[in-house]
Parts: C-alpha cells; structure tokens; sequence
C-alpha cells in the first residue's frame, strides 16, 4: 500500500517487538489468504471469539474486507488499534490483537470513575466528567497452529505494558471472553486482570445466551 506524502503518517503501525519470535505489526491486503486459511483450521476461533461476525467456516471475502476496513480506518484516523500477530517482523499472521477504547454504553459495562481525592472534592459517585476514567478494551484471536504455547499471554502482557498507556492514554483496559472460553479468561488471569463481573447476552450468530466475564486492570499512564 503506498501512503499519501499530502496526508500525516499513520502511528503506531510496527512492528512491536513483543519477543524474538513474536511481533505486532500493521495489517496489509496480503495477509488475507493466511488469515482466512487460520480461521478456518478448525471451529475454534469462531467459537472463542467475543464477535457476532466470526463465524466458521469464514468466507475468503469477508477475510479481505475485515483488511480493507483496517485500512480505511486507519487511514481515517491516523492510527493502528488493530495489529497481525507474527513470528517475525514480516512473518505470517498467527493471530491478532485489538485495543481500542472502549465504549462503556455500547458494551454495556458501567462508566469507571477516578476515586475520591483525599481532599474530598471528588465524591466518586460520577457527578463531575473530569473523574472518568480513559478506558481500552482487548480483542485477540491465535492460530490453532501457536496455541497452547504461551504466546497471548506474552502478547497482552505487553500490550498492557508498553501500549495501553504510554501509547494509547489508557488508565484501565478491559477484557470480555465468554465465561466458557477458559483459554482465553487465562490469559487475563495470567496478565494481571481481574474478573470485575459476569453478565449474559444473547448472541444471534449462536442462537443462544451467552455468559460474559468481565475482567479489568488499571495501568500507568503516560505522562503529560
């Protein structure tokens, strides 16, 4: 893809050195034909997936428009919240990791507030906009063909190390994996996160309701 010289350039593309054998790195049109074939290895991502959109078997051609929308949003917006998981800096994609921010309506989840100053001008009780909290959320998929070998663990990790607030502005990233998934509410477990609450939602690609964990943790912020 070749990039406008009139338009600024896009942040936070990669590639993240996470370790010797895992990057993050920027989505590009030719990473379709390797997602797709890792969707649909088997069933599981499908069924892990907090998505109503993933379903198994997956499409070539939604593969390839889930890529364009990357672009066109970044192109948008002038930064990357999505990046291919590889085994080298231009290796193939063995998964994905998403942090965006979080939309606490949309997801359902209660606004966090900054707790009470101790001088007592803030209540905590989210009568003031300057007590709520910047807050992300994680997304990440991995192939069958790397599970089990510790490699999400070390890809969260980071991203709540060296992304979520010295990057993003983060002060606190959640995480939602249904309550089943329990690869996946591992992870969290393992990175530090806190399963803050569970909640059921009915998932129309399923049919059926679905119990969600809730996990947070708060993280260092850059400074201003």
């Amino acid at each position: 893809m070749t990039s406008d010289p009139l338009l600024p350039p896009i942040r936070n593309m990669g590639p993240y050195k996470v370790a010797e054998d895992i990057y993050l790195s920027a989505f590009v049109p030719s990473d379709a034909p390797e997602m797709h074939r890792v969707h649909n290895i088997n069933d599981s991502i499908a069924l892990g997936m907090y998505s109503e959109t993933v379903t198994f078997p997956h499409p070539l051609e939604e593969t390839q428009a889930f890529i364009q929308r990357l672009l066109a949003q970044r192109t948008e917006c002038g930064f990357v919240d999505t990046w291919a998981i590889r085994p080298s800096a231009s290796g193939p994609v063995i998964g994905l990791l998403y942090l965006g921010k979080l939309d606490h309506e949309e997801d359902g989840l209660p606004i966090c507030y900054h707790p009470p100053r101790s001088n007592g001008s803030n209540t905590g009780d989210g009568d003031s906009d300057d007590q709520v909290m910047q807050c992300g959320v994680l997304g990440y998929w991995l192939s069958p063909d790397v599970s089990g070998k510790g490699v999400m663990t070390r890809v969260v990790a980071y991203a709540l190390r060296q992304l979520a607030g010295p990057i993003f502005g983060y002060e606190r990233v959640h995480g939602i994996a249904w309550e089943e998934n329990t690869s996946s509410n591992r992870v969290m477990e393992r990175v530090g996160m806190v399963r803050a609450s569970s909640y059921h939602l009915y998932v129309p690609k399923f049919k059926e309701t679905k119990t969600c964990s809730h996990f947070m943790v708060d993280v260092v912020k850059q400074e201003e």
